[in-house]
């Protein structure tokens, strides 16, 4: 049906409705069939006793009664015999026990059988005999493994194939792939001489594989074994030692084998350098001419000569045939690479472009008739990863020039890149970070409805000199504090960069502010803006002493990474703001202590008058927010809302007044600053994540590339979205911690 190409709501062929009704008959006589349950309960105990098939009337014997079979549960001689055949509608495979039991007499039992439907593609008859025997090949197989207790003295596999058994007795695999894949199966589960020819009329296994069903056959010979099993060896067919096959049944496959050139020259697979080449090859031919005793040296007329056979060896490599068709006087081929370069062969047997500038004064042979290589041979890659080692990995161009004063590659400029990427130094000169996509804000940026500077930043600016006691001049520190959400700051003023001086300038913004109650901080080493005093200053700030008196308010601190100032952009953009202003207000170069505080204070007092949004000049619009909003209730002075006098129910609705303020500022916040910390304004592209193991250079901006540590990555640390943020890199001088965005990853050999 599925051959006649018929849908599903066409009519059926009468041929093949009979043929439907046919078989429907032969399922209602299934449940006639029986078939012993035991090997032992076998009904042929010897040729004479089976029932003969052309007695359709007869009856088997009854199978002897279990405690008959019980007395005598041996296996002698014990042989599995299976049998495979094909045809153009089906592939079977059956097999059988055959053994001796204590009377002397033979006895076989069925065992299992497979069938498979011919595939609808035409297949040869050969191919379809060979599907079968490795059935038959798998069905021994699997018997074997499923009777651990019944090892069989001998197997025997039964095929009336010649050409199948040809395929298997030859020891040659020149065939194509669908056979030498069966075979080489065939040849793992079975051995050679356990494969018998037999012909087709005795074949058992015919019976599966012909387009009609007799249940008369099924229920005697199929289920009771061939006939000639009960007879001894001396009955059986024989076995045909020459096979008669015929050659278009063979499909074997042609092998051509091309006799190579292999002059006297290394690999040049094993190196990668030109020179070292040139010289392992002169050593080479040193060692020959000592052994012809001849008289050299290693000079340049050697060098010239390994030069020579190295090119032809690669020549010989790319373009053989165009070698061959010259040397016969043959035109090239039409698809040769070489057509347009007209190309010749010198006295040298060296390849060579037919130059049309033959007749120029003063050029050199080389420069007129350069040698022709291919750039995807190892030799050209060589000679042009050496010109790019001599050019000091640079320019591409100064590259091309040079290798085409000798050498006419074939594909130059992708052959350069190609060995650039190779160079490992120029992974390392160029490789930049790749930072991973920009993360979602933290918290303390979205904080709305909470007190200002209830999530603060902190850090350090400076130093400025004063002016104490007439002309002694001292040095002093900014500490700017940064509210995380409203982005007002606070500056205090200390003398030295102690871990005292810096809690007690944390206690003055407290005490004027409230207590914070999560504070961020850069690690120390990362003071972008810092001078080399304050960075040195910092690190001896004592980390542990610093959360100790947070905790004691309830104050949880975190330290940025080391070398990680984007981690704390919040707070360095606004001590760029500050330096600005007090670059503007400060007239001198070193004010006293109180002109210097009332300076930063007015600076502090600018910056939290800067506009939070957008400044719109429309004349109805609102007044854009500033921190001020929040923290005095206007942008400057507090204006006066309204004609108050001081009643007492005046005093009782100023919280209330207050407090509808602050709620005001909030939800104007909430609808105007905090749509636009949406965007992401950098890093918007997912990278390759890094892992452990990976070979990084730190990035440190503020040192040349060439002395940047080198290191692999030890472990890694995810934030909450599952990027890779910080990174553990174990260097020569210890384990460092830096951000991803300081981290360059170098490509390896394989990723190029």
């Amino acid at each position: 049906m599925w051959k006649t190409s018929l849908g599903w709501d066409d009519e059926i062929l009468d041929a093949t409705y009979q043929k439907w009704l046919h078989w429907l008959n032969l399922l209602k006589k299934v449940g006639d069939i029986r078939l012993p349950r035991c090997y032992h309960a076998s009904v042929g105990k010897s040729k004479t006793e089976i029932v003969a098939p052309n007695a359709p009337d007869s009856k088997p014997s009854r199978a002897p009664s279990a405690r008959a079979s019980a007395t005598r549960l041996t296996y002698t001689n014990l042989q599995l015999h299976i049998f495979s055949d094909s045809s153009t509608y089906a592939m079977a495979a059956v097999a059988y026990w055959r053994w001796q039991d204590n009377d002397g007499q033979i006895r076989l039992a069925f065992i299992s059988s497979k069938c498979r439907v011919a595939p609808i593609k035409h297949t040869s008859v050969p191919r379809l005999e060979l599907q079968a025997a490795l059935l038959a090949a798998r069905l021994a197989d699997t018997i074997t493994k499923e009777h651990r207790n019944m090892l069989p003295q001998g197997r025997y596999f039964w095929c009336d194939s010649s050409t199948v058994l040809y395929w298997i007795r030859n020891n040659a695999r020149d065939y194509k792939a669908f056979v030498a894949h069966r075979l080489g199966e065939i040849d793992e589960l079975t051995q050679i001489k356990e494969w018998h020819f037999i012909p087709t009329k005795m074949n058992i296994a015919d019976i599966a594989t012909r387009d009609s069903c007799e249940l008369d056959v099924l229920q005697k010979e199929w289920l009771y074994g061939p006939e000639f099993l009960y007879g001894g060896q001396e009955t059986w067919p024989t076995d045909i030692q020459q096979l008669e096959v015929g050659t278009e049944d063979l499909e074997r496959v042609s092998l051509v084998v091309t006799e190579q050139y292999s002059p006297a020259v290394p690999e040049p697979e094993r190196f990668s350098s030109w020179l070292r080449l040139l010289k392992s090859t002169c050593t080479v031919l040193l060692f020959i001419d000592k052994c012809k005793k001849r008289t050299s040296a290693i000079d340049g007329d050697m060098m010239r000569r390994a030069e020579r056979l190295l090119i032809m060896h690669s020549q010989r490599q790319t373009f053989a045939e165009d070698l061959e068709n010259l040397k016969q006087k043959k035109p090239l081929d039409r698809k040769s690479k070489l057509l347009t370069l007209t190309p010749v062969i010198d006295e040298y047997g060296v390849l060579r472009v037919g130059s049309r500038i033959e007749q120029a004064p003063g050029i050199s042979p080389e420069t007129k008739y350069p040698v022709i290589l291919d750039g995807r041979s190892h030799v050209a890659q060589l000679i042009v990863r050496h010109h790019h080692v001599k050019a000091a990995h640079g320019n591409q161009e100064v590259v091309v020039n040079n290798v085409k004063q000798h050498y006419w590659i074939i594909r130059l400029r992708p052959t350069i890149k190609h060995v650039t990427s190779k160079c490992m130094f120029c992974r390392i000169k160029k490789t930049l970070p790749q930072p991973p996509r920009m993360g979602n804000l933290p918290e303390a940026r979205m904080a709305h409805f909470q007190r200002p500077f209830t999530f603060c930043g902190v850090d350090l600016f400076g130093p400025m000199e004063v002016t104490v006691q007439y002309r002694r001049r001292e040095k002093r520190y900014g500490v700017l504090f940064t509210c995380m959400t409203i982005r007002a700051i606070h500056i205090e003023v200390v003398s030295t960069l102690t871990t005292d001086a810096f809690i007690m300038a944390l206690r003055r913004m407290a005490a004027r502010r409230g207590w914070p109650q999560h504070m961020f901080s850069d690690n120390g080493t990362n003071l972008r803006g810092a001078t080399n005093e304050i960075k040195k200053s910092i690190s001896d700030l004592d980390e542990e002493t610093l959360k100790g008196e947070a905790v004691k308010y309830g104050t949880t601190w975190t330290f940025s990474p080391p070398a990680s100032p984007h981690w704390g952009g919040a707070w360095e953009r606004l001590i760029r703001c500050v330096k600005n202003s007090l670059k503007v207000v400060l007239k001198e170069r070193a004010p006293r202590d109180e002109v210097l505080n009332t300076l930063l204070a007015e600076v502090e007092h600018m910056v939290n008058s800067r506009p939070l949004t957008h400044v719109s000049v429309e004349p109805h619009s609102d007044e854009s927010l500033t921190p001020n909003h929040f923290l005095l209730g206007a942008s400057s002075n507090l204006p006066t809302i309204g004609a108050y006098d001081d009643s007492d129910a005046y005093l009782r609705k100023q919280w209330r007044i207050s407090q509808r303020l602050a709620d005001l500022f909030w939800k104007r916040w909430v609808r105007e600053v905090l749509p636009d910390m949406r965007p992401r304004t950098k890093w918007h592209l997912e990278q390759r994540p890094l892992q452990v193991g990976d070979l990084v250079l730190i990035v440190d901006p503020d040192s040349p590339r060439n002395v940047w540590p080198r290191g692999r990555v030890q472990a890694v640390m995810a934030g909450r979205d599952g990027r890779i943020r910080v990174l553990d890199i174990k260097t020569k001088t210890g384990v460092l911690r830096r951000s991803a965005a300081r981290i360059a990853r170098i490509q390896t050999e394989d990723e190029c």
